[in-house]
């Protein structure tokens, strides 16, 4: 619930980026527990909001709350990249789909109107905080290096002080297992973004295909519904086909058309005509 006086605080991208560039810091300075940032943290973040971008309102809980904020959008971008159907613009940071399948997924989905065909706003940021498998660049970071658990579920009341695992000293065998196991699963993302091209090229293709196909003039579908408009000879009624189907446009308005309205058409034809 907001309370009075949270409602008009406004998260700019100036602010943001400087809050997650503080709590990276504060990660690597040790200001944060087993499995939680400390007070520190946030106080320091909002102090630096304040005296940087002269936005006085802002407090330590402000930022606590924008934290669980990205990580619930975060939450909704990875489940829409695992959907089937959907692809990814890594040059545009963008969920990409056809307009049938974006049509038929936000029907059933309003809530990822803004999420889809749009370019996905600080997505390299929120990668800092959930880590990304996907992102490009310097910024692409994995949660371990900011400290933040990103496993569970949207909603939850403890999203910035979820379990972690303790990160102890390695020694120099596990350190060679744990570089193993990063290349396997290198090699295996490389494999999937791969595949993914390919899977997002492919249906493409297909909506391009069945975007030209539903486009194409039903003919037999034309001849049928002008010949059988009552009240005219099977003559004039032929010459209004063989005109009607010379533009796709205006033979589909006239089939879109009840019987009466096609009858005004037909007279209007038969005047200049």
């Amino acid at each position: 619930m907001v309370k009075k006086g949270d409602k008009q605080f406004r998260w700019s991208k100036p602010m943001q980026y400087l809050m997650l560039e503080i709590l990276d810091d504060e990660v690597k300075q040790g200001n944060k527990s087993t499995n939680q940032f400390k007070a520190i943290s946030f106080n320091r973040v909002s102090d630096a909001i304040k005296q940087q971008l002269g936005m006085e309102e802002c407090t330590p809980k402000h930022v606590e709350n924008h934290l669980k904020t990205l990580r619930s959008t975060w939450n909704t971008v990875q489940t829409l990249l695992n959907k089937s159907g959907l692809g990814w613009d890594d040059s545009l940071k963008m969920i990409t789909a056809s307009p049938r399948v974006y049509a038929l997924h936000v029907q059933a989905h309003p809530t990822h109107e803004n999420f889809i065909n749009k370019k996905i706003e600080m997505f390299e940021e929120m990668s800092l905080m959930c880590g990304n498998d996907r992102a490009r660049g310097d910024c692409a970071k994995s949660f371990d290096d900011i400290g933040l658990d990103c496993s569970s579920e949207k909603g939850n009341d403890n999203d910035i002080e979820g379990p972690s695992k303790e990160k102890d000293v390695q020694d120099v065998v596990s350190e060679t297992s744990q570089v193993k196991a990063s290349r396997k699963r290198s090699r295996s993302s490389d494999v999937q973004d791969v595949v993914g091209d390919i899977s997002t090229k492919l249906g493409e293709v297909a909506a391009a295909i069945s975007k030209i196909t539903d486009s194409r003039l039903d003919v037999t579908r034309l001849y049928e519904e002008t010949m059988a408009t009552e009240g005219y000879e099977e003559e004039f009624l032929g010459e209004a086909f063989d005109y009607l189907v010379q533009s796709d446009m205006l033979a589909t308005a006239f089939m879109a058309k009840n019987q009466n309205l096609c009858k005004v058409w037909l007279e209007r034809f038969k005047r200049q005509h």
